[in-house]
């Protein structure tokens, strides 16, 4: 990374079946289109490392030459990628986790993915961390 000034990311979400090749697409053209930074991707794709009757995972793999300032990084390249992902995994009926779980990238999307759940996990996590400390921002939005 230091040598070439280039970092990899990946985003992992899971569809049913029907809609993999869909998603996948979509997610696809998103990043080609849209993503401002597109010029700066090394290597972009997807595979599946975990499969079921019912649907996959998909592991989406970004590669991108970093023109920008350390700092700056992560806003310019992996919070868009990571975005275009998961709104195209949930268009499709898919969820934005597998197993890794929601994360702070992810939590602005819960509400939208567990709906009426979500409401009850907040109730129980203002009952049980009244101070909100525990994992901030990891499941819940910071501003939640």
């Amino acid at each position: 990374m230091l040598a070439k000034a280039e970092l990899g990311y990946t985003t992992e979400v899971s569809v049913d079946w029907s809609r993999t090749v869909e998603l996948y697409d979509n997610v696809i053209r998103r990043i080609r289109t849209e993503f401002p930074a597109a010029d700066d991707l090394v290597m972009l794709g997807a595979h599946s490392s975990h499969s079921y009757q019912t649907g996959t995972n998909l592991y989406f793999v970004y590669d991108y030459r970093i023109n920008c300032e350390p700092r700056e990084e992560i806003e310019k390249y992996h919070i868009p990628l990571n975005a275009i992902i998961v709104e195209e995994a949930l268009k499709v009926g898919g969820s934005m986790v597998h197993h890794h779980g929601v994360g702070k990238y992810r939590a602005p999307w819960t509400t939208q993915e567990h709906g009426s759940a979500y409401r009850i996990l907040s109730k129980l996590k203002e009952a049980f961390d009244p101070n909100g400390i525990m994992n901030k921002g990891t499941i819940f939005p910071m501003d939640a």
